[in-house]
């Protein structure tokens, strides 16, 4: 049978619920041949993997960076970066000072806002993680001390409304300095999950062009949040502005994103066996 592809997963190094080899596992039983580990904001995750013991899979060095934007989303996946370049490492050591000051802010508002407290252990617990913090740590603590039975159920009474109350604090690099950190250290970057920039197309193509201008090489076609005809949009994009074709399931694991599943996205929607981008990165 022939393998999938899934360049899109997280671990528990950023908001994933699995460990880097935990993944791993994950995926080769799935049928996936290539992956990438794209952790927010970090590259602790794909450093601790020994990628010697799993032949059986091409395992590629990833990133997804949180980059500024007025409405939406946007991110900027990277691959095939240098792990140990300097500037790349610095960027992400103060990405988890700027990460655990957010979740801080967020916190201090759902107290304020709804009374929403959790006891010493547990908060002495988030802040000494061993990941970058992010808002589904506290949708976590909000399920276990029963205000949310879901967290979309805790973003949406709560984190949502406290982080747009501090919407100073939004975290994010601009998109050029996202692109040129990845391209700095010998990685390609990529525009991730487009849909969730929520634009119309004339501001699409005029963001991507720019975007385009400052080093990007590719965008992320399939993705499980993408429909038919929406990954058919983003193909032609694809084809009409020459760039590189990705495609990635955002698994992140059954609490976070229960509905998706390692290298067939959501409902099956991405069955993804051979990819532009994957065959540029053979070629370095």
């Amino acid at each position: 049978m022939e393998k999938l592809i899934d360049m899109h997963m997280h671990t528990n190094y950023s908001d994933g619920e699995l460990s880097p080899d935990e993944l791993i596992r994950l995926a080769i039983e799935r049928n996936v041949g290539v992956m990438a580990i794209t952790d927010h904001d970090t590259l602790r995750g794909i450093k601790s993997v020994d990628k010697s013991k799993y032949p059986e899979i091409k395992i590629i060095n990833g990133i997804e960076l949180s980059a500024k934007v007025d409405k939406g989303q946007l991110h900027i996946l990277g691959y095939g970066m240098d792990l140990e370049n300097v500037s790349l490492n610095r960027k992400m050591s103060e990405l988890r000072t700027n990460s655990i000051n957010s979740v801080i802010t967020v916190y201090a508002q759902i107290k304020k806002d709804y009374g929403i407290r959790f006891n010493y252990d547990d908060l002495v617990s988030l802040f000494t993680a061993n990941h970058n913090l992010g808002r589904p740590d506290l949708a976590k603590l909000c399920i276990k001390y029963g205000f949310a039975t879901t967290v979309q159920e805790a973003f949406d009474k709560y984190l949502i409304p406290a982080y747009e109350k501090n919407s100073g604090y939004s975290k994010g690099l601009p998109y050029s300095e996202c692109i040129e950190l990845i391209k700095n250290s010998g990685g390609i970057p990529v525009l991730a999950h487009p849909k969730s920039l929520k634009l119309e197309e004339k501001d699409f193509l005029s963001l991507l062009k720019s975007m385009m201008e400052c080093g990007l090489k590719g965008i992320e076609v399939y993705h499980s949040t993408h429909s038919k005809e929406e990954m058919e949009y983003y193909l032609k994009i694809a084809d009409e502005y020459g760039l590189l074709v990705s495609a990635g399931s955002d698994y992140h694991g059954k609490l976070v994103k229960p509905d998706i599943e390692v290298g067939t996205g959501k409902n099956n929607n991405i069955k993804i066996k051979k990819l532009s981008l994957v065959d540029r990165l053979n070629q370095s």
